[in-house]
């Protein structure tokens, strides 16, 4: 007969307990993992309301549900990369807004009176809101600038690009989101 020593047997034991603890906190794959909220592609992306430089409320939700694709880009006046794509994003927004794609510049740690200035220099013509608090930026997990999400009629992120983009690369994108909508 098989004789065990206490010792080996608290150490089962002790094995045992941790084991069921672990599963016990796993997370359970649910209807609800689907439908969760975060800056995830693949995920809804998360709603938020905030001023445009005009101070009118823009409520993420309401612009998706009006346009085709949404892009939110995170940027600032004090980031040289930023400043490098405004260009491509100006011209890249004349040519598709036309086809149901919007642009939210979603302005993160700039004095708010020295943005007006700059969106007309640089002839900025889509919406650029003020993060003031950088509570949209946190809610969104953005550490570098730019950032930018590309979001679907459907309040799903399909896409993030990280860095500075170009007209190039914005395209691709997006067309390729417009031929999957239409497929």
């Amino acid at each position: 007969m098989l004789k065990l020593n206490k010792t080996y047997c608290h150490h089962w034991t002790g094995f045992a307990m941790i084991t069921c603890l672990i599963f016990l906190y796993l997370p359970v794959p649910s209807a609800w993992a689907a439908e969760k909220i975060g800056p995830v592609i693949g995920y809804t992306a998360p709603d938020f309301t905030l001023n445009n430089i005009a101070l009118e409320k823009v409520v993420l939700s309401q612009v998706m549900s009006e346009h085709r694709v949404t892009l939110v880009n995170f940027w600032g006046i004090w980031c040289p990369y930023c400043i490098k794509e405004i260009p491509d994003l100006v011209r890249f927004y004349g040519e598709y807004h036309p086809h149901g794609v919007e642009i939210l510049a979603v302005n993160v740690g700039d004095n708010p009176r020295n943005i007006p200035p700059f969106v007309e220099k640089n002839k900025i013509s889509f919406p650029v809101l003020l993060d003031l608090e950088k509570r949209v930026a946190s809610l969104y997990q953005v550490s570098g600038y730019p950032r930018t999400f590309l979001i679907d009629q459907h309040g799903k992120i399909r896409d993030i690009i990280f860095g500075a983009t170009n007209y190039a690369v914005l395209a691709a994108k997006v067309d390729a989101l417009l031929e999957g909508e239409s497929k």
